[in-house]
């Protein structure tokens, strides 16, 4: 297993997956806002409707990141030096 290669790239793989979550799912809030009857997410009606979608966004994208770094951590066992 590749031990230094995971301590090189987790911080990398985790911020890549954290933006990519992040701006996949705020463009995905945009378009939806947009439209007659929403898709993913409700109508921002109140500012209680907005702090639970940005909370749903927030940890949604941590999830991503996540992901990025279980995904690193498969890369890592596959790899052996």
């Amino acid at each position: 297993m590749n031990i230094d290669y995971f301590k090189k790239s987790w911080i990398k793989f985790y911020k890549r997956g954290f933006m990519m979550g992040f701006f996949v799912l705020t463009f995905i809030l945009t378009v939806d806002q947009f439209l007659q009857t929403p898709l993913f997410f409700s109508k921002i009606t109140d500012i209680k409707v907005f702090m639970f979608i940005i909370s749903t966004i927030f940890f949604a994208a941590v999830f991503c990141g996540l992901l990025a770094v279980i995904f690193l951590s498969l890369i890592m066992i596959a790899t052996k030096k």
